[in-house]
């Protein structure tokens, strides 16, 4: 009896055993990354190819699909660098203090090299935004920046100037205010509550006007004759009459002749650092070298990718101005052709839209 009990406890020691195994082996299996999906990989590759060719504005927009498919931190992080570079930086500030927050500590020199690149990275978009430390008062639903939610639990970043903050509490009640702010400064906001309005009190029932005494002259009897009403005054002449502002042509003509001509300036420019950074991609590819030398190595492939930058920057920069040249030329062109008081009828949707000049 004693051998059968001993073999007994041998075998449910033996299954219990068995169990853990097999619960540590799927909990390994679970912990472990999940196979990524075709469309995914294929983005990552897409998105390799677009930094290989210095297509900034393409890696963030895939970066960004990569993002909605698997959100995880270090795509996160990788967005914020991207912005910087764009510099949008108010986007960038958001992103990479996330970033930060969210980055576990380093074990190895590879990650200690990560996270002096990241906080270099937020400290120079930190230097273009400012940062606001919001209080929103108690059961506040809902907190506006300039129109947008925030979420007020963490730092908010806007660009320098002046904003308008709204917090949005239960039954109509709202805190508001506008503060104005600079580049790199850090300003901590209590918002309170406004005093609601009070409420209409019934306007006083007219008073009766007194009795006739006996000096008054008595009510004169029959129908009350209506004064006699003015005359009603003459329109006064109508503006359509007068010419355009010579001040106003002479201003929207200067001014859309140099924005042209500065955005003209801008695509040259932009076309000779688009030549330049071609030049050197052309001698990097020549020479050999390591397109990703260690630090302190030659630096020609940084400087490529500096010129790349700028070349697209001023392509940006030109066209825009470009547009707004265009933009200022034809308001200038219609203010001189159409006369004043023009109305101009146009259809949108089924809705029609009257403008008058």
């Amino acid at each position: 009896m004693g051998a059968s009990g001993l073999a007994a406890r041998s075998l449910q020691a033996a299954t219990l055993i068995s169990l853990a195994l097999c619960s540590f082996s799927s909990q390994v299996h679970a912990e472990g990354p999940p196979p990524r999906s075709p469309e995914l990989l294929a983005l990552f590759r897409a998105a390799d190819e677009a930094m290989a060719q210095f297509d900034v504005g393409s890696a963030r927009a895939i970066w960004g699909q990569i993002h909605l498919l698997e959100p995880s931190n270090p795509a996160l992080c990788q967005l914020g660098q991207l912005d910087r570079r764009l510099e949008r930086w108010v986007t960038a500030a958001g992103e990479l203090s996330m970033c930060i927050e969210r980055m576990p500590a380093p074990y190895d020199a590879r990650e200690r090299g990560l996270h002096e690149a990241r906080h270099a990275d937020f400290a120079a978009a930190r230097q273009h935004v400012g940062e606001l430390e919001l209080s929103p008062p108690p059961g506040a639903e809902r907190v506006l920046v300039a129109g947008k939610d925030v979420d007020a639990k963490h730092k908010v970043y806007v660009a320098p100037g002046e904003h308008e903050i709204t917090a949005m509490g239960p039954q109509g009640v709202f805190a508001r205010a506008r503060v104005r702010i600079e580049a790199g400064e850090t300003l901590k906001l209590p918002l309170t509550y406004e005093v609601a309005p009070r409420s209409l009190e019934p306007a006083p029932a007219p008073k009766a006007p007194p009795a006739p005494g006996p000096h008054d002259a008595p009510a004169v009897k029959g129908p009350v004759l209506d004064k006699p009403r003015p005359a009603p005054r003459p329109p006064p002449p109508s503006a359509g009459q007068a010419g355009p502002t010579p001040w106003i042509v002479g201003t929207g003509a200067l001014t859309a002749a140099s924005l042209v001509g500065t955005g003209i300036g801008l695509h040259v420019a932009a076309i000779d650092a688009s030549q330049d950074a071609t030049r050197q991609k052309e001698d990097i590819d020549t020479s050999g070298r390591d397109p990703s030398p260690p630090a302190g190595a030659d630096n020609t492939y940084e400087r490529a990718f500096g010129a790349y930058e700028r070349a697209n920057r001023l392509h940006t920069w030109g066209a825009a101005v470009l547009i707004a040249g265009v933009v200022v030329s034809s308001a200038t062109l219609v203010y001189v052709v159409l006369p004043r008081n023009t109305e101009i009828r146009a259809h949108a949707g089924g809705a029609e839209v009257r403008f008058v000049w």
